[in-house]
């Protein structure tokens, strides 16, 4: 039989390497768990074969490695579950489709990597005629929940009240292909949703025969990786490694293979979106 003191001794090591980043150990050998979405091209979504991530993301997190002690490894999470995995510890770290916010950046610090905006994505053609957040009063639209596109949609619902016009129905969902689904089969007239994304998937679907893009550019903010407050070192390294990608062209190069260069920040920054 085993030495209970011996089995509690090897569970405590264990335990211990398995928190190293959450410790502050920037020398730890184990991978830095990132949690992510896994539907929003070009920015990460799974490949054709359902198992394989790809887009700028994961690009990036590979030239950001290069420059680590240890590697970015991705653990697939639905949006709303990405602060509860980092405060139980079950990622290190959320790097995905992210704004940095004031607000956000009360329970994490962002290393800033890439600038977007949100855009309305609608149907092939806009049979609802949406041309602004202030054209979608007496329709539903979709968001992702915890996103910060709900914002958007309450105020648009907030102008049709005041105006005495009927009000905009917003429809949540855990992922981002479950809101754009709703637009597909026209239970909503549009899908707020990252700019980026909105325009991949305008042009791409079905051969760019399902969806258009519709009125102008919301929410202008940084995307950032989001690092709990009590890791500053993890905080750091990542800056400095996403530093590192900027100064020798990787940076550029990811983002200019997925076409989405014009969203470049031109230096590292941490919780750039308090200043916006």
């Amino acid at each position: 039989m085993n030495n209970p003191g011996t089995l509690r001794a090897a569970l405590a090591a264990s335990l211990l390497a398995l928190g190293a980043w959450h410790a502050g150990n920037a020398a730890a050998a184990r991978p830095i768990i990132a949690g992510t979405l896994t539907n929003g091209p070009p920015m990460v979504a799974y490949a054709d074969d359902g198992k394989t991530l790809q887009g700028v993301i994961v690009d990036l997190a590979a030239a950001m490695s290069k420059h680590l002690p240890a590697p970015i490894e991705f653990k697939p999470e639905a949006f709303p579950n990405l602060f509860p995995a980092m405060k139980s510890h079950q990622i290190d770290v959320a790097f995905t489709i992210m704004n940095d916010t004031a607000q956000r950046e009360k329970l994490v610090d962002f290393v800033d990597f890439f600038n977007l905006g949100t855009k309305l994505l609608v149907r092939k053609g806009n049979p609802d005629k949406v041309s602004d957040l202030h054209s979608l009063c007496g329709k539903a639209v979709s968001t992702v929940q915890g996103s910060t596109q709900i914002q958007l949609a309450q105020q648009a619902d907030a102008w049709c009240v005041a105006h005495g016009k009927p009000a905009v129905t917003n429809m949540q969902y855990a992922q981002p292909s479950d809101a754009r689904m709703q637009v597909q089969i026209g239970r909503v007239a549009a899908f707020l949703g990252n700019s980026p994304v909105m325009v991949y998937l305008a042009k791409t679907a079905d051969g760019g025969k399902l969806f258009d893009v519709a009125g102008p550019e919301y929410q202008p903010v940084p995307l950032g990786i989001a690092v709990p407050k009590d890791q500053p070192q993890l905080r750091d390294a990542l800056q400095k490694a996403l530093q590192a990608t900027i100064d020798d062209g990787s940076y550029l190069k990811v983002l200019s293979k997925y076409g989405v260069q014009g969203g470049a920040v031109k230096s590292a920054t941490v919780n750039a979106g308090a200043k916006i």
